[in-house]
């Protein structure tokens, strides 16, 4: 009985954070859903139906999420190429979103079947600074909406209960600060030079600590905030240099700044 309550406590964790997560993803996918209408609505009053603007609208959606995902990515090690890589950034997602305007608009004139009926397409669809205004208003609402669930639906800070050889062990998030995957078991390194065995696969583990934790190698998943830095191909926690597999040496580099 002992040794089944700390894995049923693993599991009930592991439940509690999907659950988190569920919200968090039903909560961004209703921001772009009613990002989208009210776009819809403003493409609406340039002559087109509700539909076709929904259409179009739809049309950037894809360009916006990109453009989301981008700008994020954008790091400035120099001021000069930070600047230089947010304007080839912004030429790329302009051109993107003027393709999908007219691919978009295309469609409607098959819809319409008007090609002998002239139906062209609204200027302010080809105003690159009122695309880009719409794409920034989106995204950053989408950026607040995120920190503001972030905010209202943290990850639990409960601890973490599991078992190691036979005694149940219970540490708070932070007190982690890396998990290492030996064969069939996992060693759980904690400040003050702790350390735990526990059968649990190094997946089970990530999807329990959370975005927190980032994974460098297929047998090591680290605490970010524990990261002292990056030193060539090897990560600085602690006393302990892991190293940096190529699978997921971009997201590290994205991740963690070099010492």
């Amino acid at each position: 009985m002992g040794f089944c309550a700390p894995a049923m406590a693993f599991e009930r964790q592991e439940f509690a954070i999907f659950v988190v997560e569920m919200k968090r993803t039903t909560l961004i996918i209703l921001y772009w859903s009613v990002a989208l209408v009210l776009f819809a609505i403003v493409l609406s009053s340039t002559g087109y139906t509700f539909a076709e603007a929904l259409f179009l609208a739809s049309s950037l959606l894809p360009v916006a999420v990109l453009f989301r995902y981008l700008l994020v990515q954008v790091r400035f090690s120099s001021r000069r190429q930070g600047i230089r890589n947010v304007c080839f950034l912004t030429l790329f997602i302009l051109t993107l979103a003027f393709l999908a305007v007219l691919l978009a608009h295309v469609i409607i004139l098959f819809h319409r079947q008007l090609f002998t009926t002239e139906l062209g397409v609204s200027p302010i669809l080809l105003n690159p600074i009122f695309l880009l205004a719409m794409l920034l208003l989106i995204i950053a609402g989408d950026y607040f909406f995120e920190q503001l669930i972030r905010e209202h639906l943290p990850e639990s800070e409960e601890s973490i209960t599991f078992n190691s050889d036979r005694q149940s062990v219970k540490l708070q998030r932070k007190e982690i600060l890396y998990v290492e995957s030996c064969d069939t078991e996992t060693w759980i390194y904690a400040t003050e030079g702790r350390r735990y065995r526990n059968k649990r696969s190094i997946s089970a583990w990530a999807n329990l600590l959370g975005r927190d934790f980032i994974r460098i190698h297929r047998s090591y998943l680290v605490r970010i905030s524990a990261c002292l830095g990056r030193e060539g191909e090897n990560i600085l926690i602690g006393d302990a240099r892991l190293p940096i597999s190529r699978k997921y040496k971009v997201e590290v580099q994205q991740t963690v700044s070099e010492r």
